[in-house]
């Protein structure tokens, strides 16, 4: 037997919205490549597990397309190797909830080519297999107990579980997020576990029972922090099973590049350093001969001016003079205002002149005006642009010192 395993489809997607129609293309492109490789390779089993859909609403045209694409795979199949595969499909945590979701509209009474698992029916069977289909639940655990567990005891013969969950001991997972560990899922002896809902591709691991866990990832880029390794696994089913990657290349180029300062810098080193970074972007899309999206994040403080005094015009002509730059976000939020010393230098208020009254004690004053200056370019909190107490404490006594030793007359101030 030969299978196909699939996850994380994500048809509709159009985050980021400014370029949404590029991204639903992206994503509808990566299933059809998808099901022309399934097609070629003339599996028995197709394993979708969970997110074929991006969301629960979805416009006409992205359903109708996916069921046009599921009718295709079995249709070509069957007409290229003379048998019709099995699509079988559970519900990721994107497709919808348990009341309503998006694979209702894919379900029909004469597509015998489909099977779409429902609450409370989690098994499939026929003469040469058994698959549990968990859809998704905030607590995998204890639907695992209660659905799962007793409907893989009971199965015989080949057993498959698809879940759409994190996996403890193979996954990345993110904190707090609920998950199945490799020892959890060996205690009912399934010969394959297959999953969903993580993105990055996994490489084909044992189970203690002596079975086989598989996350094959997302057919495309869901985001700017994921490898661009995508594809599905064909698995030709024996004694010793044989797990092949077919890998499919993102439609778009994307990268995500972050531009830091620990130092003060001006509103023209930051424009600077934006569009160098946007420059040597282009460069990769010359390479990779793709379209794509760039994302710069901007952190670091301000020496002067204000944030909005970064030059964006540049990029923004790029942009407009080279098609291949679908979408550049320069994120500027972490960029820090300047000193608040800094504002009584650009009211341009000259301190020995202000104090002149006082006659030469103007002049000690405008002598420990900067030394406070300069202790707060050098040591100033970059968070709240302060001295901490004990960094204050000499300065104030020095401060103190110099009152103490004069004598001020009542008409001198």
């Amino acid at each position: 037997m030969r299978f196909a395993v699939l996850a994380d489809i994500h048809i509709g997607r159009s985050i980021p919205l400014a370029i949404a129609e590029h991204r639903r293309l992206a994503f509808s492109r990566a299933f059809t490549q998808a099901v022309d490789a399934v097609v070629e390779a003339g599996v028995d089993y197709v394993f979708i597990c969970g997110d074929l859909f991006e969301r629960r609403t979805l416009r006409p045209h992205l359903v109708q397309f996916t069921h046009d694409e599921l009718y295709r795979l079995a249709k070509e199949t069957k007409g290229r190797h003379g048998k019709t595969p099995k699509i079988l499909v559970i519900r990721g945590n994107h497709d919808g909830r348990p009341q309503s979701d998006a694979l209702d509209y894919l379900k029909h009474p004469l597509a015998e080519y489909l099977h779409i698992f429902e609450e409370g029916k989690v098994t499939y069977k026929d003469e040469n297999i058994t698959v549990v289909g968990i859809n998704y639940y905030d607590q995998i655990d204890r639907a695992y107990e209660a659905y799962a567990k007793p409907a893989l005891e009971e199965a015989q013969g080949l057993k498959v579980l698809m879940i759409h969950s994190f996996i403890a001991g193979y996954n990345l997972i993110p904190p707090y997020s609920s998950s199945l560990s490799l020892d959890v899922l060996a205690e009912t002896d399934s010969d394959y576990v297959f999953s969903g809902h993580y993105h990055l591709k996994c490489p084909p691991k044992r189970l203690p029972s002596n079975g086989w866990v598989l996350t094959p990832g997302s057919l495309e880029m869901y985001d700017f922090g994921e490898h661009p390794e995508k594809g599905f696994y064909i698995i030709d089913h024996g004694e010793a099973p044989k797990f092949t990657w077919i890998p499919l290349e993102p439609l778009h180029f994307m990268k995500r590049a972050r531009i830091d300062s620990e130092r003060r810098q001006t509103p023209a080193w930051f424009s600077r350093r934006i569009l160098e970074e946007v420059n040597l972007f282009r460069l990769d899309l010359e390479r990779t001969g793709k379209e794509g999206y760039l994302r710069i994040r901007v952190r670091g403080p301000l020496r002067d001016g204000l944030p909005g005094d970064i030059d964006l015009e540049p990029v923004n002509r790029l942009i407009h003079d080279d098609p291949s730059l679908l979408w550049v976000d320069v994120d500027t939020i972490g960029v820090e205002m300047p000193l608040v010393a800094r504002a009584v230098e650009q009211e341009q208020i000259d301190v020995a002149t202000f104090f002149a009254p006082l006659g030469e004690f103007a002049g000690e004053i405008t002598k420990m005006h900067t030394r406070v200056r300069e202790a707060l370019e050098e040591q100033a909190s970059a968070t709240t642009g302060l001295l901490t107490a004990s960094q204050r404490v000499s300065l104030v006594e020095e401060w103190v010192g110099h009152f103490e030793a004069r004598k001020f007359r009542e008409e001198d101030l």
